[in-house]
């Protein structure tokens, strides 16, 4: 492999959202299906986290998957008080910018 095509393979490489950034990115569109009117409840967030970790980790070793789950759901914020899970999937897409 020559220098060029190794640059531009990791070039390629670092500019791949992180796994982390793929759930919650995930998070956040799985949250904007639900109820509009109902305010989030922090089930429902584990609940979504715990279905799109799954999803987006089967297929890769445990100790990665983990980790990106880790780092995703400590990148959540609070939920705010009666916040629908759209508004709150909005901050969600701002915290996957983060990890």
């Amino acid at each position: 492999m020559s220098i060029d095509a190794f640059t531009a393979e990791l070039q390629q490489l670092l500019a791949a959202p992180s796994l982390a950034q793929q759930i919650l990115t995930a998070v956040a569109s799985a949250l904007q299906s639900e109820d509009p009117f109902e305010p989030l409840t922090l089930d429902t967030l584990n609940a979504v986290l715990d279905g799109v970790a799954y999803v987006l980790t089967d297929s890769i070793p445990v100790p990665v998957g983990t980790n990106a789950t880790e780092r995703a759901e400590a990148a959540l914020p609070p939920i705010h008080d009666r916040e629908t899970a759209d508004a709150y999937a909005l901050r969600v897409l701002q915290a996957a910018r983060t990890v």
